[in-house]
């Protein structure tokens, strides 16, 4: 049966997904629990077949008082067999612990992953997203302020759910007495007693949301099958794997044994060929038709072995089945289960040390030489050794730089579906197979070393050192990454370092707007990886700058230095205090190590968000000798609210919804900045400013000048203009050195063919009566800061060609690229991109530039024929455009090779918007003439970044209405080029098909271009060139993009794309599609809010009507709607009400379709905690709360017994059958009575009533949807009639039992009526318990004597309609009859005609504390009385026991129906609203 409940009332209120549950009680944060974990041992098993996992573990744990009754575990997603948990208690004898006897306990589990489920009776669609996340909330849940993770052994543990919970009593214990002796608190009150008890409970674990993955198990994965499980930083996960204590603080021994398939064949349960006709001993199941690919014979003897945090202690034979193996591991130290992990599959072991490591460095470390190995999957050995091979030299780095490594050796296993690229655990590392390069590839190898030395990193600084609270987490993420950059700094260079750190550091003060400090973004990690990546960004530019400032305070000991002491002293200690990393002790140990004071340091960088702005200004004081220099910090003026991109939507709102806490700006940052200034003669000099606290925003220095003769500097200049192309011998080294960067074309011939000028003589006299060539502020690199100067256009070409620092030289290319437009300056930067003594970056950067020197005036496309002619010199054939055979050996000149591609890409003439002809011809000439076949390295990359050039040429820069216009007249030159490109971009797509590219590439550039193309109309769009490759067997990478361009393109709403696409979010294997589709979703959502896809009709003016020559503007309506599209990008709020309203108007027809598709993916029970959090948001932006909820209730079920007529001899044959109640078991019999259409009141008998009698009272229990308030009183009747359900008129929204204010007449003497039931016992001895009394009024008796029966109970259905109520129950239409009640069996059966009327019956009672009048409640098992006045109620009961009802005697002759003549009938069928209260317990 079906009820529908009351729709309610909309109420106006912040859209769900940014409401912060202001009217729900916040979730608390669990107490400290007084004990700890000392050790836990795990065995499990490993079943691929089945994808389950199961095994006992066993915690030791230790209580620190008596009181302690009960353990709480954390557990979720799996089964506890509760009725196997045992408990042993362990005492100390003579200094070794000794167990006692184990026995049974009680325990009850409730898995909390339950509540991301709802019961199918619920029918929850997806417009009841809210409704699902707060059933979810606790599981969402992260707590709100940590515990320390000092002194846990003393402080005690905090699980994440408690779920299990476990008393330390036995069964046998739980019934008998205890002694509580109470000791006096003189004694040992300070003293706290440990008690230990050892846990064992059996767990399974059957196909996992969280915690562990299988791969290559499914029918069409055919990859090799292996598991492993997946960890977070965050608690919640570790607890989906085994029972423990999923908490960061508490670390314990461990020992975990794992018992795993021998071979692959018995992974699948694969015999051998040798085997299937039944010869082996053990009966495996032959593997049919629900694999695929059958593995091959020599993959099915492919051995299976386990990787694991900790030492391999023993590794044998299962002795119950021989194919199967156990292995033993153990870590050396106390570690949380956090950052324990295992995988299993048929690895291939690679020793890396003894491959990468020399004799001399083997013999130089000794004992300190870490063994460094590499698991792979088979076939991949190649592409591991030459991913991993740093590892060894950074792990021999970080011996020496700073300490010993910490545990025994390193393991890094490869694996598929990994979300994140790395995850670091306990002496190893798991590292996605995305990651792994072959020999040949080399543009990924530097950021992929980067990751896999971070994760080695990880261990001195994360596993070994673990932050004391989830606030301290900056330390650990930063200081593991400065570790990294040292050692690239080591691998690369200086140069690439320094680039580097500036580059983050420019990204840092664009992306630092409007987002939490350091300190804040530790206990919000769990929103997302958008927050691990932005902590990844700012925690090692802080570490940097800091480790600049200790350098330059304690004259040469820096952070490498403090760190070094630091993990030493760990080294020797090894206590679990030492350990620990806080943010305020770092600071001190900081101090301490350089004698300087943080204080502003810590306050400004780690509590402060946002960074620095500097607006500098420079002017040289001739009477006063000295530059005075203006240093103005404008961040507080300069920052704007940054608009939303689609990218970082579904970060806002989580950010917004879980009430992040946004960091101040600060007003001033202090500490000191170095100036240096390069005087009239070139030398430099350097001064040191110090921006104080008690300065204002705008300060000003003045700086002493030292030159005091400016012929000097015209001297100079005249010697670097004739050592120009010198040569640099040792004799003109120094005069070189003047004048060494960007010397090139110098000579005439040189400045005619590359269309270059000198400066003219007003600037060079300008130049000559300058006091200094040009000034740098921050030339230490001390400061994450943004800096405006207002330097003249030659002061930066001095610093671009005379400073050898590469951040110098990067500060002037960044003002090049956004300066004037000159021919001068883009001589310099041509000149920049021929040198190749420039730091590649420099060169790509001035390459990058050079696209906007192509539009100067009077001087059309000459940065276009530039850098066209920079390429023809470097990589072509002598005069022409042909590229010569592929050399990549030098990968500084590949770098600038694909610089120059992308900029010749990005010409567009500023007239048409377009790229020029021959811009485009030049791109599509080098992908058709490019030849790789002598080139050692491989030319996959390159070709896909020729794809996307010649793609990003034909799109235009701005699209108006002009260029719309121009596209309908048919260019045949345009045209035919078109059609060109697409052919080379369709062969490429073919090429990729028939031999793979690494990680087809090609197709992803390829599908990547035709995005591009298609979103800016130029050529059509065709859905079907992507849906082609959303099959299951392509590359996930390229269904993913695949995904994403039609998402892109605007086909994410069409029903079709967007069920299948959540079909695919759900059901997909991997975790890593299912995170980037989810990612892919939300981005396609902001587009619809942010109107990209909204079609703005604009009214055309007629051309017949008005003046010709008049403009018209834009009309009001179009203003708006600009400015309200403006907005949508500027708040948030804007945004979700627009997607919102596109939802309702342009999707409206199909919703129902994305209903359905979401309901299915919010019901699916294979996404995981995380993933179905971020579904739920993705329902949230799409539909509003519903406003009503369908309940299906289950009928009642009974039995029937049936015994066959013809029996057996001395045997009794009954059959027992189950059936639903639908029907009452014998109809209800009602007494014809005369319907009264007016209802006139009866004349009242001659009693004076105490009250007055305004509304009849109905003789039933009203339920209502509502609930109740106050419990209802039990009954103390012992028998119990009927169950009836009884149709009443009286219409009441209110928890009260009653609805009338009439006095209660009083009870007759009690009757009994013969009961078939057997009477109960522990009712009967309720009655010794006296009742609520009722006041004493007159009760009235029936005409023939007899008294009101009463009914049992009863509950009732509330209508204005009876006649559709009998329809709807199946029963005759009502009829009026007599209100009869059954007396109560409590006394010996008598005639009912001797009653007599009398308040005497029975003793008084008092009145209940219902209101002003005393109102009786209704009693759960019958009616209450009706009065005598009252008028009878048509009744429409059915029955639910077999006991039949006793007929009235009589009825009242004045009785009338009130019922039985509605007013106003209604015509459609009214919703039955029934909800059926709880019985109260009984009554003590």
């Amino acid at each position: 049966m079906s009820f529908d409940a009351a729709p309610q009332a909309p109420v106006e209120q912040t859209h769900s997904l940014l409401g912060l549950d202001d009217t729900l009680p916040p979730i608390e944060d669990q107490p400290v629990l007084e004990y700890f974990i000392i050790k836990q041992e795990v065995n499990l098993e490993v079943n691929f077949r089945d994808k389950r996992i199961e095994g006992t573990t066993d915690v030791i744990v230790a209580t620190f008082n008596d009181k302690i009754e009960e353990i709480s575990l954390d557990a979720a997603n799996c089964e506890i067999d509760t009725d196997n948990v045992f408990v042993t208690e362990l005492r100390e004898v003579n200094g070794e612990i000794v167990e006692g006897q184990k026995r049974k306990t009680t325990a009850t589990y409730s898995d909390p992953y339950e509540k991301l489920s709802h019961p199918k009776g619920w029918a929850w669609r997806a417009e009841h997203h809210d409704l699902r996340r707060l059933r979810a909330r606790s599981v969402f849940h992260s707590r709100k302020s940590d515990v320390p993770a000092e002194n846990r052994e003393f402080e005690g543990c905090t699980p994440v759910f408690g779920s299990l919970k476990i008393n330390l009593r036995g069964k046998a214990e739980q019934d008998r007495p205890r002694l509580i002796i109470r000791k006096s608190m003189g004694f040992d009150g300070g003293e706290k007693t440990n008690k230990q008890f050892k846990l064992t409970i059996p767990f399974v674990n059957n196909h996992p949301r969280d915690g562990v993955h299988f791969v290559g198990v499914d029918p069409l994965d055919t990859r090799f099958t292996h598991m492993y499980t997946r960890s977070s930083i965050n608690p919640g996960t570790a607890s989906c794997i085994f029972p423990c204590v999923d908490d960061h603080g508490s670390r314990c021994d461990w020992r975990i044994s794992i018992k795993y398939p021998r071979t692959l064949g018995d992974a699948l349960q694969q015999a051998l060929a040798t085997q299937s006709n039944g010869t082996s001993g053990n009966k495996m199941q032959i593997d049919g038709p629900e694999r695929v690919n059958n593995l091959a014979e020599e993959d099915k003897l492919r051995e299976m072995s386990v990787v694991c945090s900790g030492f391999l202690m023993e590794e044998t034979v299962d002795p119950k089945d021989d194919h199967k193996k156990i292995m033993t591991f153990e870590p050396e130290k106390k570690v949380s289960v956090q950052k324990i992990g295992f995988a299993v599959g048929p690895f291939e072991h690679i020793d890396l040390s003894s491959e990468f490591r020399t004799e001399e460095d083997e013999v130089k470390l000794g004992m300190n030489a870490l063994k460094v190995h590499a698991y792979c999957l088979p076939h991949r050995q190649d592409w591991v050794r030459n991913t991993s091979a740093a590892l060894t030299m950074a792990a021999d780095f970080f011996t020496y730089t700073f300490a010993r490594y910490p545990f025994g050796n390193f393991k890094a296993v490869f694996l598929d579906d990994l979300v994140e690229d790395t995850v670091s655990l306990y002496s190893m590392a798991f590292i996605s197979n995305r990651l792994l390069f072959p020999e040949d590839v080399m543009d990924t190898e530097i950021e992929v070393t980067r990751k896999i030395v971070y994760t080695l990193a990880s261990q001195w600084i994360g596993i070994n050192m673990i932050p004391n609270t989830r606030n301290d987490l900056w330390l650990i993420i930063g200081i593991a990454h400065y570790m990294t950059d040292l050692f690239m700094k080591r691998l690369c260079g200086n140069n690439e370092y320094r680039f580097r750190m500036k580059t983050l550091s420019d990204k840092l003060v664009e992306v630092d707007v409007e987002r939490p400090c350091l300190y804040d973004l530790g206990p919000i990690l769990h929103l997302g990886q958008f927050e691990m990546d932005f902590m990844a960004l700012k925690a090692p530019l802080v570490f940097f700058i800091l480790d600049k400032r200790l350098i330059k305070a304690s004259g040469g000991h820096g952070l490498t230095r403090i760190l070094q002491k630091l993990l030493t002293k760990v080294q020797i200690e090894s206590s679990d205090k030492s350990t620990i990393l806080e943010t305020e002790k770092f600071r001190i140990t900081c101090e301490k190590g350089a004698r300087y004071r943080l204080e502003s340091f810590w306050a400004q960088w780690v509590h402060g968000s946002g960074c620095p702005r500097f607006d500098v200004k420079a002017k040289f004081n001739k009477k006063r000798l000295c530059v005075e220099l203006t240093l103005k910090q404008i961040q507080y003026e300069a920052v704007k609210r940054p608009e939303l991109e689609k990218s970082d939507f579904l970060r806002v709102i989580k950010e917004r919804r879980s009430g992040v806490k946004l960091g101040e700006v600060q007003p001033l940052y202090t500490g000191p900045m170095t100036v240096r200034i390069h005087e009239a003669d070139g030398t430099p000099y350097e001064h040191i400013l110090e921006i104080r606290e008690d300065a204002t925003r705008s300060t000003k220095f003045e700086i002493p000048y030292n030159t005091k003769y400016k012929r000097l500097k015209r001297t100079r200049r005249m010697k670097e203009k004739q050592n120009v192309g010198a040569s640099m011998d040792a004799e003109n080294l120094d005069d070189t050195l003047l004048y060494c960067l960007g010397d090139v074309l110098q000579t005439p011939d040189e400045q005619r063919d590359w269309e270059l000028i000198d400066w003219d003589p007003d600037t060079e006299r300008k130049m000559d009566q300058e006091s200094y060539e040009w000034i740098r502020v921050d030339a230490d690199f001390e400061w994450a800061c943004d800096m405006r100067r207002t330097l003249e256009p030659y002061m930066y070409v001095s610093q671009l060609q005379q400073d050898r620092d590469v951040v110098a030289q990067q500060d002037a290319m960044l003002y090049l690229a956004h300066g004037p437009l000159h021919p001068i300056a883009s001589g310099f930067l041509v000149r920049t991109l021929i040198d190749r003594r420039y730091f590649h970056g420099i060169r790509t950067m001035a390459a990058a530039a050079l696209p906007r020197q192509a539009n100067i005036k009077d001087i059309s496309m000459l940065g276009l024929r530039q850098l066209m002619k920079a390429f023809s010199e470097m990589f072509c054939h002598k005069d022409s455009n042909q590229p010569k055979p592929n050399e990549f050996s030098d990968k500084k000149q590949y770098n600038v090779r694909c610089a120059i591609i992308n900029a010749i890409a990005q010409v567009r003439d500023a007239n048409t918007y377009k790229c020029p002809l021959e811009a485009r011809q030049f791109i599509l000439d080098q992908l058709l003439f490019n030849n790789n076949e002598d080139n050692p390295y491989s030319d996959h990359f390159y070709i896909a970044l020729l794809v996307e050039a010649l793609a990003t040429s034909l799109i235009p820069s701005k699209q108006d209405e002009w260029y719309a216009r121009q596209n309908k007249v048919p260019n045949e030159e345009e045209k035919q080029f078109l059609e060109k490109a697409m052919e080379q971009i369709e062969r490429v797509l073919r090429r990729d098909e028939w031999t793979n590219s690494y990680q087809n590439i090609w197709t992803i550039a390829g599908l990547e271009a035709k995005r591009r193309l298609m979103k800016a109309d130029v050529i059509p769009k065709s859905y079907l060139d992507f849906g082609q490759y959303l099959l299951d067997g392509t590359r996930d990478l390229i269904r993913i993009k695949a995904f994403e361009s039609l998402i892109d393109l605007g086909a994410m709403m069409d029903p079709t794309v967007f069920t299948f696409l959540i079909y695919s979010l759900t059901t997909d294997p991997s975790p890593f599609v299912r995170s980037k589709l989810i990612d892919a979703a939300a981005s396609g959502l902001a587009a619809i809010a942010f109107g990209e896809h909204t079609k703005v009709t604009k009214s055309e003016p007629l051309h017949d009507e008005g003046d010709p020559i008049l403009l018209v503007q834009d009309s009001a309506e179009e203003i708006n709607a600009r400015k309200e599209k403006f907005a949508r990008k500027e708040n948030l709020d804007a945004a979700l009400k627009a997607l919102l309203r596109e939802m309702d108007e342009t999707y409206g027809a199909d919703e129902r379709h994305y209903s359905t598709a979401m309901r299915k993916a919010l019901d699916h029970p294979g996404l995981g905690r995380a993933e179905l959090e971020s579904m739920l948001d993705l329902a949230a932006m799409m539909f509003e709360e519903a406003n009503d909820w369908v309940v299906t209730l289950n009928l009642p079920k009974a039995w029937k017994v049936e015994r066959p007529a013809q029996q057996l001899a001395n045997r009794l044959t009954i059959a027992f059958k189950s059936y639903y109640k639908t029907k009452p078991k014998q109809p209800i019999v009602q007494q014809a009575t005369t319907a009264v259409v007016a209802p006139t009141p009866a004349p009242a008998p001659a009693i004076e009533p105490k009250r007055p009698v305004p509304l009849a009272r109905t003789s039933s229990i009203k339920i209502n949807t509502h609930k109740s308030s106050t419990p209802q009183r039990p009954t103390p009747q012992p028998h119990v009639e009927k169950d009836t359900i009884v149709a009443s008129p009286v219409v009441s929204r209110q928890p009260s039992t009653s609805s009338s204010s009439t006095p209660k007449p009083s009870k007759p003497d009690l009757a009994s009526i013969p009961s078939a039931k057997r009477p109960r016992p522990d009712k009967e001895e309720r009655h010794q318990s006296p009742a609520p009394k009722r006041p004493k009024v007159e009760k009235h008796s029936l005409p023939d004597g007899g008294s009101e029966r009463k009914k049992r109970r009863m509950v009732t259905l509330k209508t204005r309609n009876l006649k559709r109520l009998a329809l709807i129950l199946g029963q005759p239409l009502p009829k009026p009859v007599p209100n009869g009640r059954t007396s109560l069996p409590s006394g010996p059966s008598r005639d009912l005609s001797s009653v007599k009327d009398s308040i005497t019956a029975k003793p008084a009672r008092k009145p209940l504390p219902s209101g002003e009048h005393p109102v009786r409640k209704p009693l759960p098992g019958g009616p209450s009385s009706s009065p005598h006045s009252q008028k009878p109620v048509h009744k429409v009961s059915s029955s639910t026991h077999s006991l039949s009802t006793p007929k009235p005697k009589a009825s009242s002759p004045m009785a009338t129906s009130v019922a039985s003549t509605p007013a106003n009938p209604a015509p459609a069928r009214p919703k039955i609203k029934i909800i059926r209260k709880p019985q109260p317990p009984p009554a003590t």
